[in-house]
Protein backbone atom coordinates (compact mmCIF):
# COMPACT_ATOMS: atom_id res chain seq x y z
CA UNK A 1 0.00 0.00 0.00
CA UNK A 2 3.02 2.32 0.44
CA UNK A 3 4.42 1.69 -3.03
CA UNK A 4 2.43 4.48 -4.72
CA UNK A 5 3.51 7.32 -2.36
CA UNK A 6 7.16 6.21 -2.59
CA UNK A 7 6.91 6.07 -6.39
CA UNK A 8 5.42 9.57 -6.45
CA UNK A 9 8.28 10.95 -4.37
CA UNK A 10 10.85 9.32 -6.64
CA UNK A 11 9.09 10.64 -9.74
CA UNK A 12 9.03 14.18 -8.35
CA UNK A 13 12.69 13.98 -7.39
CA UNK A 14 13.59 12.71 -10.85
CA UNK A 15 11.69 15.55 -12.49
CA UNK A 16 13.46 18.10 -10.33
CA UNK A 17 16.86 16.59 -11.11
CA UNK A 18 16.09 16.64 -14.84
CA UNK A 19 15.05 20.29 -14.70
CA UNK A 20 18.16 21.35 -12.81
CA UNK A 21 20.77 19.18 -14.47
CA UNK A 22 19.40 17.20 -17.37
CA UNK A 23 17.58 19.86 -19.36
CA UNK A 24 19.80 22.06 -21.50
CA UNK A 25 17.10 24.20 -23.09
CA UNK A 26 13.75 25.54 -22.03
CA UNK A 27 12.30 24.23 -25.26
CA UNK A 28 11.56 25.77 -28.63
CA UNK A 29 13.78 28.02 -30.68
CA UNK A 30 16.25 30.17 -28.74
CA UNK A 31 15.36 33.79 -29.48
CA UNK A 32 17.95 36.57 -29.49
CA UNK A 33 17.59 38.60 -26.26
CA UNK A 34 18.61 41.74 -28.17
CA UNK A 35 15.17 41.70 -29.77
CA UNK A 36 13.59 42.35 -26.36
CA UNK A 37 16.16 43.94 -24.01
CA UNK A 38 15.43 47.44 -22.73
CA UNK A 39 17.51 50.62 -22.77
CA UNK A 40 18.13 50.16 -19.03
CA UNK A 41 21.30 48.29 -20.05
CA UNK A 42 24.07 50.68 -21.21
CA UNK A 43 26.43 48.09 -22.72
CA UNK A 44 25.42 45.06 -24.78
CA UNK A 45 27.98 42.38 -25.69
CA UNK A 46 27.87 39.21 -27.74
CA UNK A 47 30.68 36.70 -28.08
CA UNK A 48 30.95 33.31 -29.71
CA UNK A 49 33.18 30.54 -28.37
CA UNK A 50 35.23 28.17 -30.49
CA UNK A 51 32.49 25.53 -30.27
CA UNK A 52 29.88 27.97 -31.58
CA UNK A 53 28.15 28.71 -28.25
CA UNK A 54 26.88 32.30 -28.10
CA UNK A 55 26.80 34.33 -24.88
CA UNK A 56 25.27 37.77 -24.37
CA UNK A 57 26.03 40.23 -21.57
CA UNK A 58 23.86 43.25 -20.73
CA UNK A 59 25.35 45.60 -18.16
CA UNK A 60 25.25 48.92 -16.31
CA UNK A 61 28.01 50.17 -13.97
CA UNK A 62 26.63 48.03 -11.11
CA UNK A 63 24.38 45.37 -12.65
CA UNK A 64 24.70 42.71 -15.33
CA UNK A 65 22.65 39.91 -16.85
CA UNK A 66 23.91 37.15 -19.13
CA UNK A 67 22.01 35.15 -21.72
CA UNK A 68 23.02 31.60 -22.63
CA UNK A 69 21.32 29.05 -24.85
CA UNK A 70 22.47 25.98 -22.93
CA UNK A 71 22.17 25.62 -19.16
CA UNK A 72 25.31 23.46 -19.10
CA UNK A 73 27.31 26.55 -20.10
CA UNK A 74 26.54 28.47 -16.92
CA UNK A 75 30.15 27.99 -15.83
CA UNK A 76 31.20 30.29 -18.69
CA UNK A 77 29.65 33.28 -16.91
CA UNK A 78 30.27 32.39 -13.28
CA UNK A 79 32.72 34.66 -11.55
CA UNK A 80 31.67 37.82 -13.37
CA UNK A 81 29.20 38.98 -10.71
CA UNK A 82 29.53 39.34 -6.97
CA UNK A 83 26.71 37.41 -5.35
CA UNK A 84 24.81 34.21 -5.92
CA UNK A 85 23.85 33.67 -9.55
CA UNK A 86 20.25 32.80 -10.42
CA UNK A 87 19.09 31.06 -13.61
CA UNK A 88 15.83 32.07 -15.25
CA UNK A 89 14.36 30.31 -18.32
CA UNK A 90 13.83 32.87 -21.08
CA UNK A 91 12.55 32.49 -24.66
CA UNK A 92 14.17 29.13 -25.32
CA UNK A 93 17.38 29.99 -23.45
CA UNK A 94 18.34 31.28 -19.99
CA UNK A 95 19.03 34.58 -18.27
CA UNK A 96 21.75 34.39 -15.63
CA UNK A 97 22.51 36.99 -12.97
CA UNK A 98 22.01 37.99 -9.38
CA UNK A 99 18.41 38.32 -8.25
CA UNK A 100 18.92 42.08 -7.94
CA UNK A 101 20.07 42.28 -11.57
CA UNK A 102 17.39 39.97 -12.95
CA UNK A 103 14.69 42.13 -11.38
CA UNK A 104 15.67 44.89 -13.82
CA UNK A 105 15.09 42.77 -16.92
CA UNK A 106 11.94 43.74 -18.83
CA UNK A 107 10.92 43.09 -22.42
CA UNK A 108 10.88 46.69 -23.60
CA UNK A 109 13.08 47.15 -26.70
CA UNK A 110 14.15 50.70 -27.48
CA UNK A 111 16.99 52.54 -29.20
CA UNK A 112 19.64 49.97 -28.29
CA UNK A 113 17.60 47.13 -29.79
CA UNK A 114 17.00 49.18 -32.93
CA UNK A 115 20.71 49.84 -33.39
CA UNK A 116 21.97 46.35 -32.49
CA UNK A 117 23.53 44.59 -35.45
CA UNK A 118 24.86 41.05 -35.84
CA UNK A 119 27.83 40.25 -38.05
CA UNK A 120 30.14 37.31 -38.69
CA UNK A 121 32.58 38.62 -36.06
CA UNK A 122 33.14 36.61 -32.87
CA UNK A 123 32.74 39.66 -30.62
CA UNK A 124 30.28 42.55 -30.92
CA UNK A 125 29.50 45.31 -28.45
CA UNK A 126 27.05 48.24 -28.46
CA UNK A 127 27.37 51.09 -25.96
CA UNK A 128 25.12 54.03 -25.09
CA UNK A 129 27.66 56.86 -24.74
CA UNK A 130 25.11 58.91 -22.72
CA UNK A 131 25.58 62.05 -24.83
CA UNK A 132 23.03 61.17 -27.49
CA UNK A 133 25.50 58.95 -29.32
CA UNK A 134 25.77 55.18 -29.60
CA UNK A 135 28.87 53.18 -30.54
CA UNK A 136 28.95 49.67 -32.03
CA UNK A 137 32.17 47.66 -32.41
CA UNK A 138 32.09 44.70 -34.77
CA UNK A 139 35.23 42.69 -34.10
CA UNK A 140 38.38 44.68 -34.82
CA UNK A 141 37.43 45.81 -38.30
CA UNK A 142 34.26 47.92 -38.10
CA UNK A 143 33.04 50.77 -35.89
CA UNK A 144 29.67 52.49 -36.18
CA UNK A 145 28.88 55.69 -34.27
CA UNK A 146 25.37 57.14 -34.27
CA UNK A 147 25.66 60.91 -34.01
CA UNK A 148 23.34 63.60 -32.67
CA UNK A 149 25.17 66.57 -34.17
CA UNK A 150 26.97 67.03 -37.42
CA UNK A 151 30.49 67.73 -36.28
CA UNK A 152 33.29 66.57 -38.51
CA UNK A 153 33.78 62.82 -37.95
CA UNK A 154 36.58 61.80 -35.64
CA UNK A 155 39.60 60.48 -37.51
CA UNK A 156 40.54 56.98 -36.35
CA UNK A 157 43.99 55.80 -37.40
CA UNK A 158 43.87 52.82 -39.73
CA UNK A 159 40.17 53.30 -40.59
CA UNK A 160 38.32 54.90 -43.47
CA UNK A 161 35.03 56.62 -42.69
CA UNK A 162 31.82 57.48 -44.49
CA UNK A 163 28.54 59.05 -43.45
CA UNK A 164 25.35 57.02 -43.74
CA UNK A 165 22.20 58.90 -42.66
CA UNK A 166 22.56 59.40 -38.90
CA UNK A 167 25.76 57.41 -38.38
CA UNK A 168 29.42 57.29 -39.28
CA UNK A 169 30.80 53.91 -40.37
CA UNK A 170 34.52 53.22 -39.92
CA UNK A 171 36.16 50.30 -41.76
CA UNK A 172 39.71 49.14 -41.14
CA UNK A 173 41.87 49.99 -44.14
CA UNK A 174 43.85 46.75 -43.83
CA UNK A 175 40.64 44.79 -44.49
CA UNK A 176 40.02 46.69 -47.72
CA UNK A 177 43.60 45.98 -48.81
CA UNK A 178 43.21 42.25 -48.10
CA UNK A 179 39.98 42.17 -50.10
CA UNK A 180 41.84 43.79 -52.97
CA UNK A 181 44.54 41.10 -52.85
CA UNK A 182 42.20 38.09 -52.73
CA UNK A 183 39.95 39.30 -55.50
CA UNK A 184 37.45 36.88 -56.95
CA UNK A 185 34.18 37.58 -58.79
CA UNK A 186 32.05 36.44 -55.85
CA UNK A 187 33.64 38.05 -52.81
CA UNK A 188 35.46 41.11 -54.21
CA UNK A 189 33.59 44.18 -52.97
CA UNK A 190 34.59 47.80 -53.39
CA UNK A 191 31.49 49.92 -52.87
CA UNK A 192 31.49 52.80 -55.35
CA UNK A 193 28.30 54.35 -53.95
CA UNK A 194 25.81 53.73 -51.17
CA UNK A 195 22.26 53.58 -52.48
CA UNK A 196 20.46 53.03 -49.18
CA UNK A 197 19.89 50.73 -46.20
CA UNK A 198 17.52 47.79 -45.77
CA UNK A 199 16.94 45.87 -42.57
CA UNK A 200 17.79 42.17 -42.53
CA UNK A 201 14.89 40.66 -40.58
CA UNK A 202 16.64 37.29 -40.42
CA UNK A 203 19.33 38.45 -37.99
CA UNK A 204 18.36 41.98 -36.95
CA UNK A 205 21.25 43.68 -38.77
CA UNK A 206 21.30 46.33 -41.50
CA UNK A 207 22.21 45.73 -45.12
CA UNK A 208 24.07 48.50 -46.92
CA UNK A 209 22.81 48.57 -50.51
CA UNK A 210 25.74 49.62 -52.69
CA UNK A 211 26.62 50.12 -56.33
CA UNK A 212 29.76 48.15 -57.16
CA UNK A 213 31.05 49.70 -60.36
CA UNK A 214 33.87 47.17 -60.71
CA UNK A 215 31.42 44.29 -60.99
CA UNK A 216 28.59 46.37 -62.49
CA UNK A 217 26.35 45.07 -59.72
CA UNK A 218 23.96 46.27 -57.03
CA UNK A 219 24.92 44.44 -53.85
CA UNK A 220 23.68 44.05 -50.29
CA UNK A 221 26.53 44.20 -47.79
CA UNK A 222 26.21 42.64 -44.34
CA UNK A 223 27.50 44.38 -41.23
CA UNK A 224 30.62 42.23 -41.34
CA UNK A 225 31.45 43.35 -44.89
CA UNK A 226 30.17 40.14 -46.51
CA UNK A 227 28.10 40.11 -49.70
CA UNK A 228 24.57 38.92 -48.82
CA UNK A 229 23.21 39.19 -52.34
CA UNK A 230 24.31 40.60 -55.68
CA UNK A 231 22.40 41.65 -58.80
CA UNK A 232 24.79 41.89 -61.74
CA UNK A 233 23.51 44.32 -64.38
CA UNK A 234 24.15 44.38 -68.09
CA UNK A 235 27.18 46.34 -69.29
CA UNK A 236 26.50 50.07 -69.34
CA UNK A 237 23.45 49.79 -67.04
CA UNK A 238 23.55 51.67 -63.73
CA UNK A 239 21.05 52.19 -60.91
CA UNK A 240 18.94 55.35 -61.00
CA UNK A 241 18.84 57.33 -57.77
CA UNK A 242 18.64 55.58 -54.43
CA UNK A 243 17.29 52.28 -53.14
CA UNK A 244 14.24 51.94 -50.91
CA UNK A 245 13.34 49.58 -48.05
CA UNK A 246 9.94 47.95 -48.59
CA UNK A 247 7.77 45.71 -46.41
CA UNK A 248 5.51 44.67 -49.26
CA UNK A 249 3.41 42.17 -47.31
CA UNK A 250 3.32 44.06 -44.01
CA UNK A 251 4.92 41.19 -42.08
CA UNK A 252 8.21 42.83 -41.00
CA UNK A 253 10.10 40.98 -43.73
CA UNK A 254 11.92 43.54 -45.79
CA UNK A 255 12.79 43.88 -49.46
CA UNK A 256 14.95 46.31 -51.42
CA UNK A 257 13.61 48.29 -54.38
CA UNK A 258 15.86 49.96 -56.95
CA UNK A 259 15.63 51.01 -60.58
CA UNK A 260 17.67 50.95 -63.75
CA UNK A 261 16.72 52.54 -67.07
CA UNK A 262 14.78 49.49 -68.22
CA UNK A 263 13.35 47.90 -65.06
CA UNK A 264 12.30 48.17 -61.43
CA UNK A 265 13.74 45.51 -59.12
CA UNK A 266 12.32 44.32 -55.81
CA UNK A 267 14.67 41.88 -54.09
CA UNK A 268 14.16 39.95 -50.86
CA UNK A 269 16.83 39.44 -48.20
CA UNK A 270 18.10 36.28 -49.93
CA UNK A 271 18.51 38.06 -53.27
CA UNK A 272 15.42 36.57 -54.88
CA UNK A 273 13.14 38.65 -57.09
CA UNK A 274 9.73 39.28 -55.53
CA UNK A 275 6.77 38.03 -57.59
CA UNK A 276 5.87 40.59 -60.25
CA UNK A 277 9.42 41.97 -60.45
CA UNK A 278 11.53 43.03 -62.20
CA UNK A 279 8.91 45.33 -63.69
CA UNK A 280 10.03 46.09 -67.24
CA UNK A 281 9.61 49.57 -68.73
CA UNK A 282 11.70 51.43 -71.31
CA UNK A 283 13.38 54.77 -70.70
CA UNK A 284 12.97 55.10 -66.92
CA UNK A 285 14.17 58.53 -65.77
CA UNK A 286 13.14 58.58 -62.11
CA UNK A 287 11.88 56.18 -59.46
CA UNK A 288 10.59 56.46 -55.90
CA UNK A 289 8.71 54.40 -53.33
CA UNK A 290 6.17 56.13 -51.07
CA UNK A 291 4.31 54.90 -47.99
CA UNK A 292 2.11 57.97 -47.56
CA UNK A 293 0.55 57.07 -44.20
CA UNK A 294 3.26 54.72 -42.88
CA UNK A 295 0.85 51.78 -43.00
CA UNK A 296 2.79 49.51 -45.39
CA UNK A 297 0.67 50.50 -48.41
CA UNK A 298 3.63 51.11 -50.68
CA UNK A 299 3.38 52.88 -54.02
CA UNK A 300 6.07 52.57 -56.70
CA UNK A 301 6.26 55.67 -58.91
CA UNK A 302 8.04 55.22 -62.23
CA UNK A 303 8.74 58.12 -64.62
CA UNK A 304 9.83 57.62 -68.24
CA UNK A 305 11.43 59.67 -71.01
CA UNK A 306 8.11 59.60 -72.85
CA UNK A 307 6.69 61.96 -70.21
CA UNK A 308 4.71 59.26 -68.43
CA UNK A 309 4.45 58.63 -64.70
CA UNK A 310 3.22 55.20 -63.60
CA UNK A 311 1.94 54.32 -60.15
CA UNK A 312 2.27 50.67 -59.11
CA UNK A 313 1.28 48.76 -56.00
CA UNK A 314 1.61 45.22 -54.65
CA UNK A 315 3.35 42.86 -57.02
CA UNK A 316 3.68 45.38 -59.86
CA UNK A 317 -0.02 46.07 -60.52
CA UNK A 318 -1.29 49.46 -61.65
CA UNK A 319 -2.81 51.52 -58.82
CA UNK A 320 -6.56 52.13 -59.42
CA UNK A 321 -7.61 55.77 -59.78
CA UNK A 322 -4.23 57.03 -61.01
CA UNK A 323 -4.82 59.89 -63.46
CA UNK A 324 -1.57 61.53 -64.52
CA UNK A 325 -1.56 63.66 -67.66
CA UNK A 326 1.34 62.69 -69.92
CA UNK A 327 3.91 65.47 -70.36
CA UNK A 328 4.54 66.78 -73.86
CA UNK A 329 7.35 68.35 -75.91
CA UNK A 330 9.94 65.82 -74.76
CA UNK A 331 9.67 66.83 -71.08
CA UNK A 332 10.11 64.05 -68.52
CA UNK A 333 10.23 63.79 -64.73
CA UNK A 334 13.73 63.55 -63.25
CA UNK A 335 13.11 63.89 -59.49
CA UNK A 336 10.31 62.56 -57.25
CA UNK A 337 9.57 63.28 -53.58
CA UNK A 338 6.60 62.96 -51.25
CA UNK A 339 5.77 66.05 -49.16
CA UNK A 340 3.34 66.31 -46.27
CA UNK A 341 2.33 69.87 -45.36
CA UNK A 342 -0.27 69.92 -42.60
CA UNK A 343 -2.95 67.44 -43.66
CA UNK A 344 -2.15 67.72 -47.38
CA UNK A 345 0.00 65.44 -49.53
CA UNK A 346 2.05 66.60 -52.49
CA UNK A 347 4.11 64.62 -54.95
CA UNK A 348 7.03 66.78 -56.02
CA UNK A 349 7.85 66.11 -59.67
CA UNK A 350 10.96 67.93 -60.92
CA UNK A 351 11.10 67.92 -64.69
CA UNK A 352 13.86 67.82 -67.31
CA UNK A 353 13.12 71.43 -68.44
CA UNK A 354 13.51 72.74 -64.86
CA UNK A 355 9.79 73.10 -64.21
CA UNK A 356 8.16 71.61 -61.10
CA UNK A 357 4.75 70.01 -60.79
CA UNK A 358 3.03 69.45 -57.46
CA UNK A 359 0.67 66.48 -57.76
CA UNK A 360 -2.08 64.86 -55.75
CA UNK A 361 -1.94 61.20 -54.72
CA UNK A 362 -4.04 60.36 -57.79
CA UNK A 363 -1.56 62.02 -60.15
CA UNK A 364 -3.61 65.12 -60.93
CA UNK A 365 -2.12 68.58 -60.60
CA UNK A 366 -2.57 69.90 -57.06
CA UNK A 367 -0.67 73.18 -57.26
CA UNK A 368 1.37 75.19 -59.70
CA UNK A 369 4.67 76.99 -59.11
CA UNK A 370 6.96 79.09 -61.27
CA UNK A 371 10.21 77.84 -59.68
CA UNK A 372 12.85 76.50 -62.05
CA UNK A 373 15.17 73.85 -60.63
CA UNK A 374 18.29 72.37 -62.19
CA UNK A 375 17.27 68.71 -62.69
CA UNK A 376 20.85 67.38 -62.62
CA UNK A 377 21.05 67.09 -58.82
CA UNK A 378 18.50 65.82 -56.31
CA UNK A 379 16.84 68.76 -54.49
CA UNK A 380 15.88 69.09 -50.82
CA UNK A 381 12.60 70.56 -49.58
CA UNK A 382 12.42 72.88 -46.57
CA UNK A 383 8.81 72.57 -45.37
CA UNK A 384 6.84 75.38 -43.74
CA UNK A 385 3.25 75.92 -42.57
CA UNK A 386 1.96 76.00 -46.17
CA UNK A 387 3.23 74.67 -49.47
CA UNK A 388 3.61 78.25 -50.72
CA UNK A 389 5.94 79.19 -47.86
CA UNK A 390 7.90 75.97 -48.28
CA UNK A 391 11.06 76.14 -50.36
CA UNK A 392 13.17 73.94 -52.61
CA UNK A 393 16.95 73.85 -52.19
CA UNK A 394 18.93 72.85 -55.26
CA UNK A 395 22.28 73.23 -56.99
CA UNK A 396 22.27 75.51 -60.00
CA UNK A 397 24.20 75.14 -63.26
CA UNK A 398 27.21 76.99 -61.78
CA UNK A 399 27.30 74.74 -58.70
CA UNK A 400 25.81 77.21 -56.19
CA UNK A 401 23.14 76.23 -53.68
CA UNK A 402 19.92 78.14 -54.28
CA UNK A 403 16.66 78.22 -52.32
CA UNK A 404 13.33 79.25 -53.86
CA UNK A 405 9.88 79.47 -52.26
CA UNK A 406 7.12 77.65 -54.13
CA UNK A 407 4.65 80.54 -53.97
CA UNK A 408 6.66 83.26 -55.71
CA UNK A 409 9.98 81.67 -56.72
CA UNK A 410 11.77 84.16 -54.46
CA UNK A 411 15.44 83.57 -53.66
CA UNK A 412 15.73 83.12 -49.89
CA UNK A 413 17.76 81.42 -47.18
CA UNK A 414 20.73 79.49 -48.53
CA UNK A 415 20.77 81.13 -51.95
CA UNK A 416 24.32 81.88 -53.07
CA UNK A 417 25.96 81.08 -49.72
CA UNK A 418 28.00 78.08 -50.80
CA UNK A 419 28.83 75.76 -53.66
CA UNK A 420 28.01 72.04 -53.45
CA UNK A 421 27.50 68.84 -55.38
CA UNK A 422 24.94 67.53 -52.87
CA UNK A 423 22.39 69.18 -50.59
CA UNK A 424 20.08 67.62 -48.01
CA UNK A 425 18.08 68.44 -44.89
CA UNK A 426 18.77 66.42 -41.71
CA UNK A 427 17.80 66.99 -38.09
CA UNK A 428 21.27 66.47 -36.69
CA UNK A 429 20.74 67.46 -33.05
CA UNK A 430 17.30 65.95 -32.46
CA UNK A 431 15.59 69.29 -31.76
CA UNK A 432 12.93 68.81 -34.44
CA UNK A 433 14.51 71.40 -36.77
CA UNK A 434 16.39 70.21 -39.83
CA UNK A 435 19.85 71.52 -40.65
CA UNK A 436 21.05 72.09 -44.22
CA UNK A 437 23.88 69.68 -45.05
CA UNK A 438 25.98 70.27 -48.16
CA UNK A 439 28.87 68.34 -49.68
CA UNK A 440 31.48 69.50 -52.14
CA UNK A 441 34.16 67.10 -53.34
CA UNK A 442 33.58 64.96 -50.24
CA UNK A 443 33.81 67.87 -47.76
CA UNK A 444 30.67 68.43 -45.66
CA UNK A 445 29.29 71.69 -44.32
CA UNK A 446 26.32 72.18 -42.00
CA UNK A 447 24.10 75.25 -41.68
CA UNK A 448 21.54 75.88 -38.94
CA UNK A 449 17.98 77.13 -39.41
CA UNK A 450 19.33 80.70 -39.65
CA UNK A 451 21.60 79.55 -42.51
CA UNK A 452 24.72 80.05 -40.38
CA UNK A 453 27.57 77.63 -40.93
CA UNK A 454 28.09 75.64 -37.73
CA UNK A 455 30.99 73.32 -38.52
Amino acid sequence: MKVLPIFSVLLAAGAAWFYLFGSTSEGGEVEAPTEYASDFWDVWERWESENGEVTYRFSTPNKEVFHIANKNNINSVEGYSVGEMEVKPYRGGYLVGTLRSLENWVDEPGEMSEKWSVSSEKYITLENLKDGRFKLLSGNNKIIIWINSFDEPEIIDGFSEYLLDDRIVYTRLEVEEVIEEVYNPVSHVIAQGILGVTRNHRNGSDLDIVWNEDLNAVQAMGSGGEVVWSKILENGVEPIGMSFEVDLYGNNKYQTAFAVASAIFLVDVLGNNVSGFPYKENGITSFAVFDYDHNDKFRFLVATDAGRLYNLRGEGQNTPGWNFKVLSNGVSIQQLSHLRVGQSDYIYAGCSDGSVRLLRRNGQLRGSTSVRVNPTFAPAIRLSSTIGKSAVLFIDEQGWVQELTFADAKYVGMSGLTKADKVSLIDMDGDGVEEVVTELNGVRSVFNSRNEKIN
